[in-house]
């Protein structure tokens, strides 16, 4: 069965991947909504940019492309009432037991083990391993060829960046930030950033 029509949201970096991501998975992007002057009457990947909403119609999805995870928890909540589409490459491994929520997506060449969950408005970006009982909350973000480990649990909003390890069984706090390469082999706390081999806390916010 064909999917419903799609609008990607934002159209940044992101949202060019999400396009393309779509198409490979069998969506028909309709257009991309995102009201800066200077992206009016441009396209992306041959999709138009509009700048209004009053373009959406009844019976299309929306996926909300952009990276900041603050930023897209805003723009998710703005649309809510909207249906969401969860975006899954054909070229990703969503393995048997495995869950990902609406208006999440899971690039190409990553892996999503058994028993892991993935919640709402997530990003499993190019390369990322999720492996087997993770819990991922909303908003999370994994980024490309970054490893989580058996059992690791990921708060709201929680951002691992590219490279980065975080080892079996640590929990990462909501809204916390773990640095590129590093590796995570203790909790982290909600809010704080960290960064090294071993990771170390470079500051918290909030």
């Amino acid at each position: 069965m064909k999917p419903a029509p799609l609008w990607i949201v934002g159209a940044g970096g992101h949202a060019k991947v999400c396009v393309a991501t779509a198409r490979k998975a069998g969506y028909e992007v309709l257009g991309l909504l995102d009201p800066r002057p200077d992206l009016q009457g441009a396209t992306v990947l041959g999709a138009p940019v509009h700048d209004d909403d009053d373009v959406l119609s009844g019976d299309a999805n929306l996926v909300v492309a952009v990276g900041d995870n603050r930023a897209r928890a805003r723009l998710a909540a703005s649309y809510e009432g909207h249906g969401f589409a969860t975006l899954v490459h054909p070229r990703a491994e969503m393995a048997e037991g495995s869950s990902v929520g609406q208006g999440s997506v899971v690039f190409a060449g990553a892996v999503v083990q058994p028993g892991a969950t993935v919640g709402r408005h997530a990003i499993i970006n190019t390369g990322a391993i999720v492996e087997h009982d993770c819990k991922l909350a909303d908003l999370v973000q994994v980024a490309s060829g970054a490893t989580l480990a058996g059992a690791v649990t990921a708060g709201e909003g929680a951002f691992v960046g590219a490279g980065a390890t975080v080892l079996p069984g640590v929990r990462l706090g909501s809204w916390c930030v773990v640095g590129a390469g590093a590796v995570v082999v203790d909790d982290v706390p909600d809010g704080m950033t960290v960064v090294g081999v071993p990771a170390r806390a470079l500051r918290r916010d909030g």
